[in-house]
């Protein structure tokens, strides 16, 4: 019986060593995830929505510009000949208009009592209307001229750096034909990808921070900006079940406005470039990490 005993002794020691030994090595949750990703700025090529023949450029490769400045300009000769077509045909159009609504007024009572023939009425209030078509007419198309001539001006679309000047003075452009390739400061983001364990613990919007190799001790604001709803493994996608757990999803972490609001040749762009690799750290909320404690105290309690 002692034996016995004993042997039950023996067992319920090991069995708390055991425990005691897994709680004791077992690594604690983080209270983050850390990423590794890669900066990506979007760009831009910068052309002209008319023909013509380029007569300026303001800028060359590695200039700042700001938002609306003039970039380059188009010989405008032709766009303002036509402007001013467009307005002489514009005050022509008026004066007929004005002619044929009076002619329309002066027999309106003569119409009514049928003075005049109803063919002859009719003919009035067509010419009447026709003029007013006319006008409206010549309106719009004055408007484009304008339109047209205001589209000589290749005009910047934010702030930004001029990467490549890719045409220059005096060569004839179609519309559409690019003039400059420009990186654009905002938005400024990373590229990160986040396996299928740790997708369930981030949500969009949560906070994060972004650092460089170059500057380690320098952490930028950023948010979850996107989370991708498909599984991308490299080279493809694996839906195997042994290979499950390799599938990663990808992340966009928007980076937040500096904090001291700079832009241009002091911005974000001059600390994180295109393409380069920073690393993303992402606290977790205390309700995961909550829920995360549940899920191990649970499997515990249900292995005993």
């Amino acid at each position: 019986m002692k034996k016995y005993i004993v042997f039950g002794v023996v067992i319920l020691v090991l069995t708390a060593l055991i425990f005691s030994l897994f709680y004791y090595f077992k690594k604690p949750e983080s209270d983050e995830i850390l990423l590794y990703g890669n900066i990506e700025i979007r760009e831009v090529n910068l052309a002209f929505r008319v023909s013509g023949k380029l007569a300026a450029l303001y800028f060359e490769e590695g200039d700042y510009v700001k938002k609306g400045q003039i970039l380059a300009k188009l010989d405008d000769d032709t766009f303002l000949t036509d402007l001013a077509e467009a307005k002489a045909k514009t005050a022509e159009i008026s004066s007929v208009k004005l002619n044929a609504q009076n002619i329309y007024r002066r027999n309106l009572t003569l119409c009514l009592d049928e003075t005049v023939s109803k063919e002859e009425c009719d003919r009035i209030l067509t010419s009447k209307n026709k003029a007013a078509a006319d006008f409206d007419l010549s309106i719009a198309q004055l408007k484009n001229a304008k339109i047209a001539l205001n589209d000589t001006r290749l005009i910047a679309p934010n702030d930004g750096i001029i990467l490549t000047r890719i045409n220059e003075k005096g060569t004839i452009l179609s519309a559409g034909t690019p003039v400059y390739n420009m990186s654009l400061f905002k938005p400024l983001w990373a590229r990160a990808y986040i396996s299928e364990e740790n997708l369930g613990k981030i949500k969009l919007g949560q906070k994060a921070y972004i650092s460089s190799d170059s500057m380690p001790d320098k952490e930028f604001s950023a948010h979850i900006g996107f989370i991708s709803p498909v599984a991308e493994f490299t080279p493809k996608t694996v839906e195997t079940v042994s290979l499950r757990t390799d599938l990663v999803y990808r992340l966009r972490v928007i980076i937040d406005e500096n904090e001291d609001g700079t832009t241009g040749e002091n911005g974000l762009h001059l600390y994180l470039r295109q393409g380069m690799p920073v690393n993303i750290r992402i606290p977790l909320d205390k309700e995961v990490l909550d829920v995360g404690h549940d899920k191990c105290a649970a499997g515990v309690s249900g292995g005993g």
